[in-house]
């Protein structure tokens, strides 16, 4: 409405223009895109995980990956979320076959770069990431320690041209995007009935709750009005992180359950305001409840020998927790724990063998690292 659009970064649409053109803006080749991205994700998934684990292992948690049917929902949009897995386990396998060449750390910092343009979180992640990795190399010389902050460094340095552009339109540096302020907006959610989940300005985002858009109406029609027809652009974005901040600030008891439900959209895409109980929750417990419950035993083990952990899981782990944390503190949705499901799953499959529960004698790992986990 103003001819300045920076809610979505530029990777996906860079994607799928191409197929737009040529197939005139038919939209069915770009969901069969989706499938391919699917496909050749399970392919490095195995690749990645034949490298630390057993074949017999490696092929379990790939079918376990293939047939996680909650990513399947995403096949017939277009959203980034199929992508991201694609490059989730394409920097996994780059990681697991790291050598520090030029060659590889561009190979490795171009997927991180189009990563953050696809979903802009990967962008605020990335500099926490150079900075630890700096941090890790100054007390530690290990090759994988070199190889993390090259890419990642390269990385940054594919998402300047971006950055430059924001800045021009804005006068912000490191400025990825202007989806933030109605995110924490409706994270500041003070209405006692309503949970915290973003909304649209029209009050009708994937609702058809009856009642639902009069009730949104009733608690933010003013003050949603009042911001969208007295601010534009980078001033809009800022008055909503001013109104979320005073909300927070007046109450945090509010913002805190807010936070909690937030966890529970984020693994089980439950609750959200006005909507009833419906079946379909059961299938995500049933679903993610067991994953939930092996990230929470395997932490402390993992983190207690974080050293030994082959490079591309422990940068799976921290990129996880950090990605984590943030979605959950301003915006998350079940759609965005699932983009890291191969990540996870590679985890639990090194850590599957390494507690020797293990289908056979054959294996390319060392007693010395079976024993140090196991």
């Amino acid at each position: 409405d103003d001819a300045m659009w920076l809610w979505n970064g530029p990777g996906y649409p860079m994607l799928i223009s191409g197929f737009m053109l040529i197939f005139n803006d038919f939209i069915t080749p770009v969901r069969l895109l989706n499938a391919l991205l699917l496909a050749a994700s399970i392919v490095l998934f195995y690749r990645t995980a034949l490298l630390n684990n057993r074949k017999k292992s490696a092929f379990l948690f790939t079918t376990l990956f293939a047939f996680y049917v909650l990513i399947w929902k995403s096949l017939p949009y277009l959203l980034t979320e199929i992508l991201t897995i694609f490059l989730l386990c394409l920097l996994m396998y780059q990681f697991a076959n790291f050598k520090n060449t030029l060659q590889k750390w561009l190979l490795a910092g171009l997927t991180i770069g189009f990563l953050c343009m696809v979903k802009f979180v990967f962008g605020y992640i990335i500099l926490l990431i150079l900075g630890i990795s700096a941090v890790y190399y100054y007390f530690s010389r290990k090759d994988s320690a070199r190889f993390i902050r090259n890419s990642f460094l390269i990385g940054f340095i594919f998402c300047t041209p971006w950055l430059t552009y924001t800045y021009a339109l804005t006068g912000k540096i490191l400025y990825w995007g202007a989806s933030g302020g109605t995110t924490i907006y409706w994270m500041s959610n003070p209405t006692p009935h309503e949970y915290g989940e973003w909304m649209n300005f029209a009050f009708n985002s994937s609702l058809g709750v009856k009642g639902a858009e009069e009730g949104y109406i009733a608690s933010h029609g003013a003050e949603i009005k009042r911001i969208t027809q007295n601010f534009r652009r980078v001033e809009r974005d800022d008055e909503f992180k001013r109104v979320a901040l005073a909300n927070i600030k007046k109450h945090p008891k509010k913002y805190l359950q807010n936070l909690w439900c937030n966890v529970g959209r984020y693994f089980f895409n439950y609750p959200f305001s006005y909507y009833p109980q419906q079946p379909s929750t059961l299938i995500n417990v049933f679903l993610n409840g067991p994953i939930l419950g092996m990230i929470l035993v395997l932490l402390i083990p993992s983190f207690r020998r974080f050293k030994i952990l082959p490079p591309h899981l422990q940068l799976g782990l921290v990129l996880f927790l950090i990605y984590s944390g943030v979605s959950i503190l301003v915006s998350s949705y079940i759609r965005m724990f699932y983009v890291f499901i191969p990540i996870l799953f590679l985890w639990f499959a090194y850590m599957f063998d390494k507690v020797k529960f293990q289908f056979s004698d054959n294996s390319n790992i060392s007693k010395k690292q079976e024993n140090s986990i196991g």
